[in-house]
């Protein structure tokens, strides 16, 4: 789906479906844009706020299976509700939160011509040039540090400070806003990998339940997908990213989901249509996983020692 296309179909899916979605704008982009979110949720909003998950796509332009997901996420929870009888009960008692562009700019850009253009970043420029600033580095919690860069021509360009960008600021607000929030899962691609904070640095989370929590359920989402699950400097160290700032700021157990495929040769950035549906099958069950534990993620800890089932699937 490019831009348009994607927007078409997340207002098409909660007008179909009033009574348990809603889409809402939580800013603009750059250029304008509207950054919209979808609720899942039975709960009335005027009520008190459920337990509640955030899923957030495409932070970078290129990464278009991270939009796939995301979007075929809220169809599969909406279009099988009343069916399965574990999606109803997740929709009637907690809040879901999808958010499958974080960057349109750049993703509406990256796809304007053929081939593709590789675009990563949004589009921030200045007299007449545009740089862009990679968004998963400029988030505020270790801003500014090794793994991004300060040359505004880099991949990893973090911007000229902490939340520099107006899509980044969105998120800060909405996230901020929410305080019922407990987990955040943000797609990413390529490398099939499950990664988890930190990411700044190589040491490991402090807190050991914390810790613990995070290493369970990766381990876990990792047998579903096949994906491997790593601490996210095992990959390489970043900061300014958003699952470091969730956790390190906010306390929200955060993970990172590197999509298909494992490498470059597989098809990179650029993967084949046909493998849309088959990566979708695949990561629905962990997320459903994380939407099972939105109440209260530390509960793994005492049920870690029975091996749970995947959620059961319809699709």
């Amino acid at each position: 789906h490019n831009l348009s296309e994607l927007n078409a179909e997340l207002k098409k899916i909660t007008e179909t479906y009033p009574h348990i979605s809603a889409l809402s704008e939580i800013g603009h982009s750059l250029e304008g844009r509207p950054l919209y979110v979808v609720r899942i949720s039975a709960v009335p909003k005027e009520q008190e706020h459920p337990p509640a998950i955030l899923f957030l796509g495409t932070h970078h332009a290129r990464e278009h299976l991270s939009t796939e997901v995301p979007l075929f996420l809220i169809k599969h929870l909406v279009e099988n509700y009343g069916k399965n009888e574990e999606i109803t009960a997740f929709v009637n008692n907690k809040e879901i939160w999808i958010m499958p562009m974080v960057n349109p700019d750049g993703a509406d850009y990256d796809v304007q011509d053929s081939p593709y253009k590789w675009w990563r970043k949004n589009r921030r420029g200045e007299n007449g040039t545009t740089f862009g600033v990679d968004l998963n580095r400029n988030y505020g919690f270790k801003w500014g540090g090794e793994g991004s860069s300060d040359w505004r021509y880099s991949q990893t360009y973090r911007g000229t400070e902490p939340f520099s960008e107006p899509e980044t600021q969105a998120i800060k607000a909405f996230v901020e806003s929410h305080k019922n929030i407990s987990i955040i899962l943000s797609y990413h691609s390529f490398s099939e990998l499950i990664l988890y904070p930190w990411g700044h640095t190589y040491d490991s989370i402090e807190d050991d339940k914390a810790l613990h929590v995070h290493e369970i359920m990766a381990q876990e989402m990792g047998r579903m997908t096949g994906y491997t699950p790593q601490q996210s400097s095992d990959l390489y160290i970043t900061t300014g990213d958003t699952t470091d700032w969730a956790f390190g700021e906010h306390g929200i157990i955060s993970f990172t989901i590197e999509l298909y495929p494992a490498t470059l040769g597989d098809g990179g950035f650029y993967p084949s249509a046909s493998q849309i549906q088959p990566v979708v099958n695949k990561n629905i069950p962990a997320a459903l996983y994380l939407i099972q534990y939105a109440d209260n993620p530390y509960r793994v800890l005492r049920e870690s020692h029975h091996r749970l089932a995947a959620p059961k699937m319809m699709f």
